[in-house]
C-alpha cells in the first residue's frame, strides 16, 4: 500500500506518522507532500524531530514544500530509485526530486515540490530562495512528462497553483500546462493543512493517512 501525508512541520502535526507506524506492513511506502521541516529551525525540538525522523525504520519518500532546509536536503548523495533521481537521506528515506517521474507499484507518480512562502517567513529568517521551482526545473518537468507521452497516474505537488499562462516558467504555469496537456488519474497536494476533495481529480491532504492501493 502507498500512503500519503503532508505538512508534519517538524513534529507539530505528526499524528499521521504515528498512524503509519501502527499501520505499516512490509512493502508499504509513505510519501510526504512537503513541509517536513527536517533541520529547518534552530531549536532543540526541531533537532530532536529530525533525529527521530531519520531513525524511522520504514520506507518514506518526501517531496519538498516551502518550509525546508534545501541546502541540507540537497547535500545527500544522489542515486536512481524507481526510475527517477533521488537524494538518499538514510537506508529507508529518500528525497524525491522536482520534475521526476517514479514508477512505484506499477503506477507512475509525477512530482513537483516547492512554492512561495508568505512575507512573515522571510521576516523570521526561515526562508530559502530555492523554495520556488526554478525555470530549469519547470523545463525539466515538461520534458520529462513529454518523454512519458504526457500520461501518468498521479500528480504529487506540495501546492497546486492556478495560472492563466500554461507556458509561464513558474509553478502556476506548469500546473496549468499539466491540466491542459497531461492525462492523469488524480492530483494530490498538501500545503493547506486540511483534508479536502477539491474536485473530481484534485484532493488536498494533511495529517490523516490517505491510502492508494497497489498492484501486486
Amino acid at each position: 500500500m502507498i500512503y500519503l501525508l503532508s505538512d508534519p512541520h517538524g513534529g507539530e502535526y505528526a499524528s499521521g506518522l504515528t498512524a503509519y507506524r501502527r499501520t505499516y506492513r512490509p512493502g508499504d511506502l509513505l510519501i510526504l507532500l512537503g513541509d517536513t521541516e527536517l533541520a529547518f529551525r534552530p531549536t532543540e525540538e526541531n533537532r530532536r524531530f529530525t533525529k527521530e525522523f531519520l531513525a524511522l525504520p520504514f520506507p518514506i519518500a518526501i517531496i519538498d514544500g516551502n518550509h525546508e532546509n534545501y541546502p541540507w536536503l540537497r547535500s545527500f548523495p544522489t542515486e536512481q530509485w524507481c526510475g527517477g533521481t533521488v537524494h538518499r537521506l538514510t537506508e529507508q528515506i529518500v528525497y524525491l526530486q522536482r520534475g521526476e517521474i517514479y514508477e512505484i507499484a506499477n503506477k507512475r507518480f509525477f512530482v513537483i515540490g516547492g512554492c512561495k512562502s508568505s512575507a512573515k517567513w522571510k521576516e523570521m529568517g526561515l526562508w530559502y530562495p530555492e523554495e520556488e521551482p526554478s525555470a530549469a526545473e519547470i523545463a525539466h518537468a515538461r520534458a520529462n512528462l513529454a518523454r512519458h507521452g504526457n500520461r501518468i497516474d498521479y500528480v504529487l505537488t506540495h501546492k497546486f497553483e492556478r495560472g492563466d499562462d500554461p507556458q509561464a516558467p513558474t509553478l502556476a504555469g506548469l500546473c496549468a500546462w499539466i491540466e491542459a496537456n497531461v492525462a492523469y488519474t488524480h492530483w494530490f497536494e498538501g500545503h493547506h493543512h486540511k483534508k479536502e476533495r477539491v474536485s473530481e481529480k484534485l484532493t488536498r491532504i494533511f495529517d490523516e493517512l490517505v491510502a492508494l492501493p497497489t498492484e501486486e
